[in-house]
């Protein structure tokens, strides 16, 4: 093979490297199947009530966060659902976790039960995750979530939400963007967009995207329709393992490094107790 010239492994280094600042920042999009979830260093998980009431125990059990920390480096946790559903078992989750090195932030699954309600189902976010203590500013905590996916129906069967209007969504997002002066994480997957939202996800452009997909190897998941960028956190399996935690449970990682997830928490870096 013919030896390349120092100015051209320069210049192919130089390219290597800006590609890899764009693709970091979320301006260009690498090709699906760059790396498999084992490839991101900066791991976590997402809980809710579920992960206390796994069948294989006879009653709730409690997650050891601090086990769970110590093997992962993020957070987050189911708070509200609709305009008056609770996590039962939020506030006492959200409580422990601020007593660990993990970064943190609270979810609201969106279930709109009219065509309406997108203001109405913010104010019950807001004030639920501000009663359990959650800022938006403090140390360790990463922005707020919208969860926008498919409502079971029974018989492992998932529908579209019947009342979804893609501007009560957007107002739900202005609404927490207000309320804690950063902008929120939307967590969903392209199949939802495509089916759901008409294929046009513009209204999730210039938010941090967490985007779900199981199984696929190194198959990243694929760019949101109109959202203009690539994710952040990737939810890669709803069946992974965890010390702390009894049961299956929900795996992701964040594309970039520690410092750049301290970034995204505007607090910094977690503090617990103790340190």
């Amino acid at each position: 093979m013919p030896q390349s010239s120092p100015v051209r492994v320069r210049l192919a280094l130089t390219g290597t490297l800006v590609g890899a600042a764009l693709v970091a920042l979320g301006l260009i999009t690498p090709a699906v199947g760059a790396a498999p979830p084992s490839a991101y260093p900066v791991d976590g998980v997402d809980t809710s009530h579920h992960n206390h009431e796994w069948k294989g125990r006879g009653g709730p059990t409690e997650i050891d966060w601090r086990r769970v920390a110590a093997v992962n480096d993020f957070a987050f946790l189911k708070a509200t659902q609709g305009v008056s559903g609770k996590d039962s078992w939020f506030a006492r989750d959200y409580a422990s976790v601020s007593g660990t090195s993990l970064f943190r932030a609270p979810y609201h699954f969106f279930h709109p039960r009219s065509t309406a309600d997108g203001a109405a189902q913010a104010r019950h976010f807001v004030a639920t995750v501000r009663a359990a203590g959650y800022r938006g500013d403090r140390a360790g905590e990463l922005p707020p979530v919208l969860d926008v996916e498919k409502l079971p129906a029974g018989g492992g069967r998932e529908v579209c939400p019947q009342h979804l209007r893609t501007q009560q969504v957007r107002i739900f997002l202005q609404e927490v963007r207000k309320a804690f002066g950063v902008t929120p994480i939307v967590y969903t997957r392209a199949s939802f967009v495509k089916e759901c939202m008409g294929d046009n996800g513009e209204v999730f452009a210039g938010h941090p995207l967490w985007l779900a997909r199981y199984g696929s190897g190194s198959g990243e998941p694929r760019q949101v329709p109109g959202a203009g960028r690539s994710w952040s956190f990737w939810q890669h399996t709803r069946t992974g393992t965890v010390p702390g935690i009894e049961g299956p449970v929900d795996r992701d990682v964040f594309r970039g490094g520690r410092s750049e997830l301290t970034a995204l928490a505007k607090g910094g870096a977690p503090r617990p107790e103790g340190r």
